[in-house]
């Protein structure tokens, strides 16, 4: 099966707050938040800097802290270190991800949840989302507002994540990380950082590999991102970003019992006429485009605006069986 999606989108939001609150605490996901107390929590839910315990739904913050604190592979294990929080890796590079029980048994992808990175949202008109066209080093925080709290972002009765990939303590600079692991496993990322404190410029690309633990589930994923943030004005700032992936992940399929306790490793076998996983070559291909562009203007301490205006494609094919998309 082979599905191309097109999505080209305008959002504007207005925001209110009968408080004056600086645009982000000091110390405010910082990279040692998690080891040292804080005054208050400011986060981003319902449009607005808010206190934490001003905000009328639960929430929870992973801060770059936290994610660091598991290794550069994978945000699922700070994800599930959230209380109510269940996020799932079924196959390398495949994502499922349930708030409080929603889409709990969902045997495809991440739905019932919007997610969005930065301003823009990544989740498509029909409910999905692309989560793994990220990559670890594409995380700086998140938030997840849990429950129907999140409808003000869309429809999701699951909730909302709003990921943040800007780092909160801004040095310019180069950097190069290389992690090895059992299964032939493997993940690097460069890293460029130019500008100042007001204008900021990331360029970033990763590249991950990996064999699997079971049959049938080696995986490979590219990802490049541009990211840049201008303060015009104390009023103004402009974010813009493009972000490209490309990657082709196999899938093993579900054993019964007696099959895993044959062989755990083992892909799913042929059943009577139908092939196996291996057989059939069951797999996935799929590639992101997505670029945004969005102003951000404080009118004063009570009113703001945020315009964003964004685009995104989707190439995805799977040729596996039984498939349902």
């Amino acid at each position: 099966m082979k599905k191309i999606n097109w999505l080209l989108s305008a959002a504007l939001l207005y925001g209110m707050a009968g408080f004056t609150q600086e645009a982000h605490s000091p110390g405010f996901l910082a990279d040692s938040s998690d080891t040292r107390p804080l005054n208050e929590v400011v986060v981003k839910a319902y449009a607005q800097n808010r206190k934490l315990e001003d905000v009328g739904a639960p929430v929870s913050l992973v801060t770059k802290a936290s994610l660091d604190r598991f290794g550069n592979t994978s945000i699922l294990p700070a994800m599930n270190m959230n209380p109510g929080v269940r996020m799932e890796e079924r196959s390398p590079g495949s994502y499922r991800l349930n708030i409080r029980g929603s889409s709990l048994r969902s045997p495809f992808g991440v739905r019932d949840v919007k997610i969005y990175w930065n301003e823009i949202p990544l989740t498509d008109p029909g409910g999905n989302t692309y989560l793994n066209e990220l990559g670890f080093y594409n995380f700086q925080s998140l938030e997840v507002i849990k429950g129907t709290a999140g409808s003000l972002y869309g429809a999701g009765i699951g909730g909302a994540v709003l990921i943040g990939s800007m780092p909160s303590v801004w040095e310019k600079g180069a950097s190069i990380d290389y992690t090895g692991g059992s299964y032939n496993s493997n993940s690097e990322n460069i890293n460029l950082r130019l500008g100042g404190d007001s204008n900021r410029n990331i360029i970033s690309f990763t590249h991950q590999t990996s064999d699997g633990y079971r049959q049938q589930t080696q995986m490979r994923r590219d990802i490049g991102t541009w990211e840049t943030l201008l303060k015009a004005t104390d009023k103004q700032t402009i974010h813009a970003y493009i972000l490209y992936s490309d990657q082709y992940y196999q899938t093993p399929g579900g054993l019964t019992q007696a099959e895993y306790n044959k062989d755990p490793q083992q892909a799913r076998p042929p059943v009577g006429t139908s092939p196996g996983a291996v057989e059939a070559k069951a797999a996935i291909f799929q590639k992101n485009f997505t670029a945004g562009f969005s102003n951000e203007y404080h009118f004063n301490d009570h009113w703001q605006n945020t315009t964003a205006v964004y685009g995104a494609y989707t190439d995805f094919t799977n040729p596996g069986i039984r498939v349902y998309e």
